[in-house]
This record gives C-alpha cells, structure tokens and sequence, in this order.
C-alpha cells in the first residue's frame, strides 16, 4: 500500500488548523493496517510570536488494501446546530477501482464526527466544492452532482457546465452554483447572421443554478457573458435583494492574468496580476477598513491586491505553500497568514509571516526572502500607514467638529431660555427667531468661519411673512394688563429648560 504523508491547513476561529495523515508502518503478517488523520490546534502567542500548539486529535480508520488521500478541507454550516464545523473530505480508494468518499466533522472538543459517505466508479478530479449542510458538489463529463447529509444519496442537476467559477450563498435563494456552459442561442436567430466576433462572444455563457430550488439565475446578474472565456474564479463580495432585483459586487480573476471588480453586472475596475495562471481569490478586511484580494497562483506565488480609488497590487511573495484569513492576533479584524516552503524545516509553521498591510505584521524571520524587495515594501508599507493615519486623522476631526456643535447648540438654547426669562419678568412678550432670519444668521456665521447661533431652534409660531407682524405684536403688547400671571414653574428636561405659565381668566390673547 502507497501512502505519503499529507498535510492540510485550514484556519478557524483565529486558529490554524493542521490536519495530517499519518504514514502507516507496514509489519510483516499483520491483516488490519489503521491509518490516522491527525489535527493540531495552533494558536499564535504574541509574547513569543510563535504558534503553539493548544490540544489535538485523532480519528483512526482501517485501511487494508485500501490507499486514503485527504481531498480537500473548509470551513461549512452543520444544517442540524446552524453551527460552522470544519469538514475533511477523504477518499478510500480499492484495488477493484471502486472509490468510496467520506466526509468528517470536527467538533470544538477535537472529536471526529462521520457526516456521511458514498461509493463512485470515478475518482471526484474536478470543481470539487463544500458548502452547507455539510454538501459536496463536483462536476463530471460537464454534468454537476451533489450530495448532502440530509439526503446522503447522489444527485444530479439539470444542468451541463464546462467549469464551476463560484459555489455560495445568495439572499432568498440559498446555494447557488455559477458556472459556464456552451452558449443556448434563441432558435429563432438564424446561425448565420452572427459576425465571428459575435460567434466568439456567445459562444459561451455564465449561469447560475439554485441547489434548493432547482432554479436557473442569469449569469448577467453576476458578469457579462462575454467574460466566460476568460474568468476562472469568481469570489462574491456582497449580494442583496433591492426592489425584487438581485444585486451583486464580485471580483474574478482571468486567464489573461488579470483582476476584475464587477457591480450589479457591470466591469468597474480592472488590475494587471504581477504573476501567471491565477488560480483562486479570496477576500480580506483590515483593522483600517480596506478590502482586500488575496489572489494564489499555481506557481506558489501570492499577492494582494487593495480596492482605494483604483485596484492596484499592494503587495506580492514568492514560494507560498498557504494562504489563510482569519484574526490570528485577536484584535477584532482579519489578517492574512502566510506560510512559505521551508525544506530546511520539517515543521510546518517555522516560516511565516502574519500581516494586514498595515500596523499588523509579525514575521518568523525578519529578513523574510520570500517578500517583495525591501525598497519597495517600504515604500508601500510607509504608503498604507500614512493613508491609516489619514483616516485616523479625518475620525477624529469629525468628532471634534461634532462635539463643538453639540456644545454649541447648549449654549444657544441657555442664552435663548434667558432671554425669554428676562422678558417674561419684565412683562414683555418674547419673540423667537423666524426661520427666515435664523437663515440669515446661518449665513452670515458660515462667512465668519464660526458656530451658529440659532441652527437647531425653531420658532413655535407659524413663519408667515407680514411687514406688519412686529408692529402688531408691539402694540399688542402695551395692552397686556400688568398682573395677568397667575403660576410660574420651569422644569428641566434633558438639555432644555422649559418654562410654563398660567395665565389669569381676564387675560385673552
């Protein structure tokens, strides 16, 4: 029996994830072989800055005459707890060419849970997915399968794709799958009428199928169809339902060697990758708020692409085994965790580099060979913390600005209670600004760089514009009666003083 040893990573909850099978030792005369799928908790300590290692696990399968490979590993909601468990995705293969799959889930007490299995007269070689429940999806002979733990059986959908580029979920439509197939023409557009550059276009298109509903979406939500040449992966940034329209943001990565952000359908931006053969993107959000795309090629080569005004690369690194993104530090933002290839090294996490392109940046070893050329990392990196810096800067000037209006606005509405006051005790009816010349004052403060007087008081009377209105007032006031108050209070409440009167019955406004 061949067996080499195999390693997985895969991060959860700030931890990463290790996930190896053991190499069995082969004992002359012994029938049973058992063959271990080791985990490792690792968990980095900022003291030493160093991962150490925090529990394991051990699930122990037979294995005679049997030759077991780890398929591939992620991160999926248990349907049953709503729970996200990591799921292991092995494959038993037997001598008669019978392949049998069985999916694991691994729960927070390192104890090995059997999902599901099943048997297949094919080996699963292409667009190999998991996603909720656990499900696997795969395609064969451009045909999609799934299979999920709540049906355990192969099914198949209605559907012929030529390539999977995105597997997730959607708002009010659950598991999609967005893939490309052969173009469907309209039968009633005859053939010819197409121009070769149209036939090149249309020749193939993006669709999109719902698992639960067995729905087709189309593929223009997501991109043009003219793209389905050329993208390879697709990652779904954000999507939400609005005015019964599905709207999508998604960035693709291209056999051209090139990135591209899309908005509800529509190209938005475009950035030349520093490497060849894009082989998948994943996605990033920093302690400063950036977006940003992590982008693997097949060459082991890794870079980063940051979403500001445009979308540039803002960093790259060579000789790459992983990349994974979660909050290994525990500051509440995500970081990127890169491992490199060390054959010096048989321990997996000796060479590493934790970073956000920002403040964050811890490192196995300072002079890192697998970096970008020290001019120019610093040249970035001294970019990115001023642009930090900045945003910091802009925070805190507008909490500023905010808590001077505030105080502002108190110190109006003190001055206009007195006031009123005064005319109260001195028996003369207190006029409060009219909207119009709380305009006035608006203005002329802007001109003067300084708060404003009035902005926050209304006036309690209706604004009705009268040239006659502060004579009447006036003479209406000399016919007040000198004692027509019977009872005064004022209360408190919040940040404004009320003040109530109660007016003596020979008193008539």
């Amino acid at each position: 029996m061949l067996l080499g040893e195999q390693e997985q990573f895969l991060s959860y909850n700030g931890e990463v994830l290790i996930f190896q099978l053991s190499k069995t030792k082969h004992v002359e005369g012994e029938a049973d072989k058992t063959i271990n799928l080791c985990v490792r908790r690792m968990a980095f300590d900022r003291d030493t800055k160093l991962f150490v290692q925090k529990s394991s696990g051990v699930f122990s399968m037979s294995a005679s005459h049997l030759k077991i490979e780890i398929i591939c590993c992620s991160c999926t909601m248990d349907s049953r707890t709503g729970i996200i468990l990591p799921c292991i995705l092995m494959k038993k293969k037997k001598q008669n060419n019978v392949v049998k799959y069985l999916l694991l889930l691994l729960h927070s007490s390192n104890q090995f849970e059997k999902s599901f299995d099943f048997k297949l007269d094919y080996e699963l070689k292409e667009d190999i997915r998991l996603f909720t429940g656990p499900s696997i999806l795969w395609r064969h002979a451009n045909k999609l399968f799934y299979i999920s733990s709540n049906t355990c059986t192969v099914l198949s959908a209605p559907v012929q794709l030529s390539s999977v580029v995105w597997t997730g979920e959607i708002e009010d439509e659950g598991t999609v799958v967005l893939g490309v197939r052969t173009a469907c023409l309209p039968e009633s557009e005859d053939e010819d009428k197409f121009s070769a550059s149209d036939r090149a276009i249309w020749g193939s298109e993006f669709l999109g199928y719902t698992i639960e509903t067995q729905k087709i979406l189309t593929g223009t939500f997501f991109m043009p169809h003219a793209y389905s040449r050329v993208v390879s992966s697709v990652y779904v940034c954000k999507n939400r339902m609005l005015k019964k329209q599905l709207r999508i943001s998604l960035v693709a990565i291209t056999h051209k060697n090139q990135l591209i952000w899309f908005q509800d359908g529509l190209p938005k931006g475009v950035c030349e990758l520093p490497y060849e053969k894009p082989r998948s993107v994943k996605t990033a959000v920093t302690s400063s708020n950036d977006l940003l795309f992590i982008v693997s090629f097949a060459s082991g080569n890794t870079c980063v692409v940051q979403r500001r005004d445009s979308l540039q690369v803002a960093s790259k690194w060579q000789k790459v085994k992983s990349v994974l993104v979660d909050d290994f530090i525990g500051s509440g933002n995500e970081q990127l965790l890169l491992l490199f290839k060390d054959d010096s090294n048989t321990d997996v996490l000796s060479t590493f580099r934790i970073t956000d392109l920002g403040e964050v940046d811890y490192a196995s070893d300072t002079n890192c060979e697998h970096d970008v050329p020290a001019a120019e990392g610093l040249q970035e990196n001294g970019l990115l913390t001023v642009q930090a810096l900045e945003t910091r800067l802009q925070a805190g000037c507008t909490s500023v600005r905010e808590l001077r209006q505030h105080l502002g606005l108190k110190k109006r509405v003190i001055l206009e209670s007195c006031r009123a006051l005064i005319d109260l005790v001195e028996e003369r009816t207190h006029i409060l600004p009219t909207a119009k010349e709380v305009k006035c004052r608006r203005e002329y403060r802007s001109l003067l760089n300084s708060p404003e007087p009035f902005e926050g008081l209304v006036s309690l009377w209706d604004d009705v514009e009268n040239p006659h209105s502060l004579s009447k007032e006036t003479s209406s006031a000399s016919k007040v009666p000198e004692h027509f108050i019977e009872k005064l209070w004022q209360r408190v409440v919040g940040d404004s003083l009320v003040v109530g009167v109660k007016l003596t019955e020979s008193f008539y406004l």
